[in-house]
Formats: C-alpha cells, sequence, structure tokens
C-alpha cells in the first residue's frame, strides 16, 4: 500500500453538492441507535458522519429498547461519554441533551420534535438537499429509524469523521474496561504454553440464534416445537411454519446454519490446532450449553468464557446487559492472537475492521467456507487424513482473502468502511500499536506492555 497522507482537516466552510454550509451550527441532530452493540456502533459512527454533513450539532444518541437483546442500557453505560465528546471537538459538537430553550419549544417531548424518515444508504447529497432545510427551519430534527441510514461512499472528510468515531472516540465505558482487562490478563496468563498467545473463538449457538436460522439439528420433534414456540414469541408471524423441513435443508447446504460447538471443534483440529491452544469462545447463552459444549471441551481442555474467567461477583453488574457482555467479548477477541469468526452479523464485522486497523492489516481471522465445511462434515465416508488436509487448504484460501485488500477509488467505496477501514483511517494510525491499544480502548496496564508486544501478527 502506499503512504498514507496525512488526515484532511475539516474546514469551517465547505460546499458540499451545491448546498453551502454555513460556519456556525445549523441546529441539533436526535438520532436512536438500534440493535445489539456494534449495530448501535455503526449508527453512532454514521450519526457523527451525518452530523459532519449537516454542520449540526449532535445529541447524545438514544438507543432503542429491542425485544431480542433486552437490553436497556443508554450510551453512557457502555461507551465513556466524556471522552465521546472530548474527542469529537472541533470536528463535531456534541451535547448531552438539548438546550432547555429548545426542548421547552416541544412541550419537553422529544417526539414532537420533527421526525424524518431517510433512505437506507442515502448519499451525502440527499442529506444536504433534502434534510438540510428542515434542519435551518426548526434548528432541529429527529431521524428515525436510523440503521444503515447513510452511504458508505461519502466524501473524504466525512470518511474521516467515522475513522475518527469508531477508533478514537467510542472508548468503552469504565465498568467494562475494567473487567475486559482483567480478562485479557487471564487469557494471557492461562496461555502460557503458547507464548500467552491465544485464539477466540465468535460462536453463534445462542438459542434465539437457532431459532431464527430456521435450521434443524439433532433434538427431534421436541427442538421443532421448542424452536416454533421461541420464533413466534420473538418474531410473531414472520415465519410460516409449513415447509420449515425444506428451509431447513436448503439453509445447511448454503452454510446458512450457525456452527454447532462439535462442528466448530473438528474444523479447529483439522486446521492443525492442538490440544494444548487456548481458546476464548465469544458468545451468549448456548443453545442445551452442557449438552453441546462437552465435545468442544474435550478436544480443547484449555477453553475459557467471560463466565469462567470472571468470578461471580464480577460479573454480577452485567447480567441482564446483553450489550455490556457483549462488549467484554468483544475486547478479549480484539486482542487475541487469532479470531475466527462461525457465523455473520456486525460483531464479526467490527472486529475484524478493528483489528485490520490496530495491526495495520495483519491480523489473523478465519473464515471458514461453510458451504465447503457442511459439505465435508455431512461426508460419513471421509478419512481423517482427507478431512485434513480440506481443512488446512481452507485455512490458506481464508489466509489468501484476509490477506486481500480491496480496491478503493475516491468516492466510489462498496466495501464498509468498518469492516475495511485501510487506507482511509490509516492516516490516525501511529504505528505504534501499543500505544495505539491504550489510547483506543484502554484495555492494558503497564504490566502487560511486554506480554502484549511478544504477541506477533501475521507477516
Amino acid at each position: 500500500m502506499k503512504v498514507q497522507k496525512p488526515c484532511p482537516v475539516l474546514a469551517t466552510r465547505r460546499r458540499l453538492g451545491s448546498v453551502e454550509v454555513s460556519s456556525g451550527p445549523a441546529g441539533y441532530l436526535i438520532v436512536e441507535a438500534n440493535g445489539g452493540l456494534n449495530q448501535q456502533r455503526s449508527a453512532i459512527c454514521n450519526a457523527v458522519a451525518v452530523a459532519g454533513i449537516l454542520n449540526a450539532v449532535l445529541v447524545i444518541p438514544s438507543f432503542g429498547y429491542n425485544s431480542v437483546w433486552k437490553d436497556p442500557s443508554e450510551f453512557r453505560d457502555i461507551y465513556d461519554e466524556d471522552h465521546f465528546i472530548a474527542t469529537l471537538e472541533g470536528y463535531v459538537k456534541v451535547v448531552k441533551e438539548l438546550p432547555d430553550e429548545l426542548i421547552s419549544k416541544y412541550d419537553h417531548n422529544i417526539t414532537n420534535i420533527p421526525q424524518l424518515r431517510v433512505e437506507a444508504w442515502a448519499p451525502a447529497k440527499h442529506y444536504l438537499g433534502e434534510v438540510y432545510p428542515v434542519l435551518q427551519e426548526h434548528g432541529v430534527i429527529r431521524i428515525a429509524p436510523f440503521a444503515n441510514r447513510l452511504a458508505m461512499n461519502v466524501p473524504s472528510h466525512i470518511q474521516l469523521l467515522r475513522c475518527i468515531t469508531n477508533y478514537r472516540a467510542l472508548r468503552f465505558a469504565a465498568p467494562i474496561t475494567t473487567l475486559a482487562q482483567k480478562l485479557v490478563n487471564r487469557m494471557i496468563v492461562r496461555s502460557s504454553m503458547t507464548g500467552g498467545k491465544y485464539v477466540s473463538v465468535h460462536l453463534r449457538f445462542e438459542e434465539d440464534m437457532v431459532a431464527f436460522s430456521c435450521c434443524l439439528y439433532d433434538g427431534g420433534d421436541a427442538e421443532k416445537s421448542e424452536m416454533h414456540s421461541i420464533r413466534e414469541k420473538g418474531w410473531k408471524g414472520k415465519f410460516k411454519r409449513k415447509d420449515l423441513d425444506f428451509v431447513a435443508g436448503r439453509n445447511r447446504i448454503d452454510g446458512k446454519c450457525p456452527l454447532t460447538p462439535l462442528e466448530v471443534g473438528m474444523m479447529l483440529r483439522g486446521m492443525g490446532f492442538g490440544s494444548n491452544t487456548s481458546i476464548y469462545l465469544a458468545s451468549g447463552k448456548i443453545y442445551k450449553g452442557e449438552q453441546h459444549l462437552a465435545p468442544l471441551s474435550k478436544m480443547f481442555p484449555l477453553l475459557y468464557t467471560k463466565e469462567s474467567l470472571a468470578t461471580s461477583d464480577e460479573l454480577a453488574p452485567f447480567q441482564g446487559y446483553s450489550s455490556r457482555l457483549a462488549a467484554l467479548d468483544y475486547t478479549v477477541c480484539l486482542f487475541s492472537e487469532v479470531f475466527v469468526t462461525t457465523h455473520g452479523g456486525n460483531f464479526p464485522h467490527f472486529l475484524m475492521g478493528h483489528r485490520r486497523f490496530l495491526f495495520n492489516g495483519h491480523a489473523k481471522t478465519i473464515r471458514p467456507d461453510k458451504r465447503i465445511l457442511v459439505g465435508l462434515l455431512e461426508n460419513m465416508t471421509i478419512s481423517w487424513k482427507d478431512f485434513k488436509d480440506d481443512m488446512e487448504a481452507m485455512l490458506l484460501e481464508s489466509d489468501r482473502k484476509g490477506m486481500m485488500i480491496p480496491r478503493v477509488r475516491k468516492f466510489n467505496r462498496k466495501n464498509s468502511i468498518y469492516t475495511f477501514p485501510l487506507p482511509e483511517c490509516d492516516c490516525l494510525q501511529s504505528h505504534d500499536s501499543s500505544r495505539v491499544i491504550n489510547h483506543t480502548l484502554n484495555v492494558l496496564d503497564p504490566q502487560l506492555e511486554p506480554t502484549r508486544g511478544r504477541v506477533p501478527v501475521s507477516d
């Protein structure tokens, strides 16, 4: 890659498209971030970018309550609010709430504020042409819903706002970073046989994920009935019971079913990971956990989770808050030697991007080809040697794809900036990984600096 130029500087006056943006704030922007931890993270980054486009003051985003995630956490419960505001100072002004004189015009009720619906993946010119005039007229607007409401392809100084927000401004709140630091420490200590290096695996085999996938496992009619009840409770009317068996078979062949812990274990052993490999399992509550985790634990005795690394007293303040628990998993995975993703979603996509950013593109990630993997796992005549050969070939292909950097042309980005942050975000990188890590998440204490330095990155 070419050496990245210094970060572009945001001008106080600029012209985007045909609309002149004045030097003074045009008004206040309110958004609601929905979904789980990383869908909310995406919305926050996009909200800062949109505030930059509109020259608006951003009100700290609120988090919508999701019937699946069931987490009532607010922004300050997940992220360091003061750090967020201070880091963005000079780029986008952020406030914790609307001024009293403004909210009083709307009877102190945010729902009375003009609400705009913006098309998904809207370009910058849409905000300037359609949203900016309304903001000027009313002095405050509310955009809902706000998931994926800004195109990936935006001007460079707006893209920079996404980078600064994601990798500098969004730092987890103190209770999260304190426990996360302990978990990282403990994983390094328990990985002494491998020089403090450990593998993290993101396993999506929670009850709701198994139900949502419409896949069938080995539970027979009882499992079918149980999963149907969960689907009706969480997504009433979304799934039709008829033809679900066909859908399950099709999803399995297409590699769309969550991998079981047993399948993940066989894949990793086939790829050459020995029984002395330390593994951190990032997951929610595993569906029938005792039953399904038993074979994985036998293959990898050094298997750890946040529940096994932390004491019950340490985890007590996090229980019932899925996003805070996910933040712990995110951090431990971030500093692993190898990250293994077994299913899609925002968590692995953001994590892969964050690891690429921290280690200048050199971060080891395993993304198995699940279509091929399923075919091999269901082949009852394949020998272990042949299975290993195929798994090693899959690992090489995963490495090859992991080293590929999407071609990014000016104003023509199609890939996610959150999964592939380079080259645009590289101007923020100091090329001093220990300083970057401390600044970004404030996770590692001085005692771990030498240990962290021994954790290599791929060449």
